[in-house]
């Protein structure tokens, strides 16, 4: 059999479905690749996707996003120069009650604007990392099996519980405890916007700082140990298939040597599957982080910006409860691309012991 009709064959029974089903949802320029097209890419030498297509594709969607958050910081702004007048026309009249009760109003629409904002950000951080999750648990029932018919028999065996205990371990702790805690230090933070004196400041920056080195402690821990026990078990998976290879050309007479061939043909159509199955991985999770990154990228910069603009002009609480947004919203950033970056070393990981194993 034809090494490109055996690739096509066992493509076929993964049933690849829901992985690019994920990937077309993302509409991202990678959303037209499949399993299929990426492994002929492979073995044809092509490139996967055009450099420069996704450079123009980046920046038109980071500049539309800051366009789309301008609206916020208009209404911001805009209100900011309302209460600057207010407090103009008070000082004047000397109507200090009318004008203290005009600048809560103020005060609360502007946390409402923020808050609003701040829950679809959050709400679509907890999304994108509850997709990834999903996305790793579609992909390791098709990655580990392939990597145990590749040799890796101990690779597969201790990465397998280790990686779904580590995926579920740390989505818990994202969506229950480190997401939750930033959203409350951002309640805290606008909370605070609203007084003359810092109540709860301290307390809301240490749980957004805790939240977010928590998280780099969890992801470096359970990358760290994925690494550690797949280099353990590299050289047992590369004796057990040497040990194979040389019983059948030196042990099986006649047909030995043709046999050792043919196992090595299968084992590097294997390893190409899931090279390229892995590397659809990482493409699937690269485009669901895409989107947010950007948009949540936006965001803070528009936040930065606009509390830059609204110190001269209004409150100084105002002024400050703005950068905190910003501040909490590259905090997402960040947590968004920790667990990215677990995800990923997770299936190159997996990659490279495939390599090992052969």
């Amino acid at each position: 059999m034809d090494y490109k009709e055996y690739i096509a064959e066992r493509l076929n029974e993964l049933k690849l479905n829901e992985l690019e089903e994920i990937l077309r949802s993302t509409e991202t320029p990678f959303s037209d690749i499949t399993g299929e097209s990426l492994i002929e890419n492979f073995v044809s030498g092509k490139a996967i996707f055009d450099t420069d297509v996704l450079i123009n594709s980046f920046k038109d969607l980071l500049l539309f996003e800051i366009k789309s958050a301008m609206i916020l910081a208009a209404q911001i702004i805009a209100v900011c120069i309302f209460i600057g007048l207010l407090k103009s026309i008070s000082s004047s009249f000397g109507e200090k009650t009318v004008s203290n009760i005009g600048l809560l109003v103020c005060s609360f629409f502007v946390i409402a604007l923020c808050m609003k904002n701040f829950t679809y950000t959050y709400d679509l951080c907890a999304d994108t990392i509850a997709t990834m999750t999903y996305t790793m648990q579609i992909l390791l029932p098709i990655l580990i099996p392939l990597l145990i018919s590749m040799g890796g028999i101990t690779s597969g065996s201790l990465l397998n519980p280790l990686m779904i205990a580590s995926i579920t371990a740390f989505n818990t702790l994202l969506l229950k405890v480190m997401l939750p805690m930033i959203f409350v230090s951002t309640v805290f933070f606008l909370i605070n916007g609203m007084t003359e004196k810092s109540y709860v400041k301290t307390l809301a920056s240490f749980l957004r700082s805790a939240a977010a080195i928590a998280t780099g402690f969890c992801a470096t821990i359970f990358s760290g140990l994925t690494l550690i026990q797949g280099f353990v078990a590299k050289s047992a998976d590369g004796l057990l298939i040497n040990t194979a290879r040389f019983s059948l050309s030196n042990f099986v007479p006649i047909v030995g040597g043709f046999a050792a061939d043919s196992v090595d043909m299968v084992l590097s159509c294997i390893a190409i599957i899931k090279s390229g199955i892995g590397v659809l991985g990482i493409i699937v999770i690269c485009s669901l982080l895409i989107m947010p990154i950007i948009k949540l990228l936006a965001l803070a910069i528009i936040y930065k910006f606009t509390a830059i603009i609204t110190e001269p002009i209004g409150e100084k609480n105002i002024s400050e409860s703005l950068n905190e947004m910003g501040n909490a919203t590259a905090t997402l950033v960040v947590i968004l691309i920790l667990t990215s970056m677990m995800f990923l070393i997770f299936i190159s990981v997996l990659i490279g012991i495939g390599g090992a194993a052969r």
